[in-house]
């Protein structure tokens, strides 16, 4: 301890100043919505709110309405969310709005019009209802049967066992257009991949990195750094460009996401950051049948 003391004045200097540029950035962003007048719950230093998904990201939305109301301010880390539940608002945002003032928010660092392309291409199957139709109804039949088994066992049924694979093997078939039976083959590749790719982990250390130092998530871009391990995303690849080919060669219809897939890799992009997106949209559905 008495080390310290012996610490030249010009190394005392650097220190202190150190220690408070330190202060300053940890503390700098979280007077945001306190300005704008906007409630929401208390940030901790570099993490923000983010502690509170602990709780469960629904659970924490769940107690963040009930207590400040339709509209209120979190912080990813250093980055100030607002969040809003008013159906006019929410409207103005992703619609009316959507290409004039709120371009490019959280897209995973696709920008421009490959953003707008990928994000159209996302919501692209679920305007295919027929196709969905059929696809839910035939996945329907393998879920009623694998219940009724359990039925006829006089066993308990816990529902998220069955609408959790149910879930996955529908938006599995219409974002990747593979037929898969999760419900009763849970070691399906597929099934076992977006298991992995879905597995959140808070303390993971690349995604702490970039939430108290965001100005350092291009230099990671730049080393080819992911989220997830690359034999996930290698598999995702490779996966669809076999599933691209074989549809050009079959008369079969091919979702749009498939082809959009491809094209954003062809073009030097990021594939995994695409899958970023598919899976956020894909995570929504699993976390609601979980």
């Amino acid at each position: 301890m008495g080390y310290f003391l012996y610490f030249s004045a010009e190394t005392w200097t650097l220190l202190v100043t150190l220690i408070t540029l330190l202060f300053v950035y940890a503390y700098w962003p979280y007077g945001t919505f306190k300005k704008m007048g906007i409630p929401g719950p208390k940030p901790v230093p570099f993490f923000g709110t983010m502690l509170a998904y602990r709780k469960g990201f629904t659970t924490f939305d769940e107690i963040c309405f009930k207590k400040y109301g339709p509209t209120w301010g979190i912080f990813d880390g250093r980055q100030p969310v607002l969040c809003i539940t008013d159906p006019a608002m929410i409207k103005t945002v992703l619609i009316k709005e959507c290409y004039s003032l709120f371009t490019n928010r959280r897209n995973f660092r696709l920008n421009g019009p490959l953003y707008d392309a990928v994000t159209i291409e996302v919501s692209a199957p679920l305007l295919w209802t027929s196709s969905m139709f059929g696809i839910m109804k035939r996945h329907s039949v393998n879920l009623l049967t694998s219940m009724k088994k359990k039925v006829d066992k006089d066993e308990p049924l816990e529902l998220k066992e069955f609408f959790g694979p149910y879930s996955m093997a529908i938006v599995t078939s219409t974002s990747f257009s593979v037929d898969i039976d999760s419900l009763n083959n849970p070691s399906d590749p597929f099934v076992t991949n977006i298991k992995k790719m879905l597995k959140f982990d808070l303390f993971n250390p690349l995604l702490l990195i970039i939430s108290f130092f965001p100005f350092l998530g291009p230099v990671f871009e730049k080393m080819e750094f992911s989220f997830f391990p690359k034999s996930v995303t290698y598999f995702f690849y490779t996966a669809m460009q076999k599933i691209k080919s074989n549809r050009e060669t079959s008369k079969q219809k091919v979702f749009l996401s498939v082809r959009v897939f491809v094209y954003v890799h062809q073009h030097n992009q990021k594939y995994n950051q695409y899958i970023l997106i598919h899976m956020s949209t894909y995570r929504v559905e699993w976390i609601s049948f979980s």
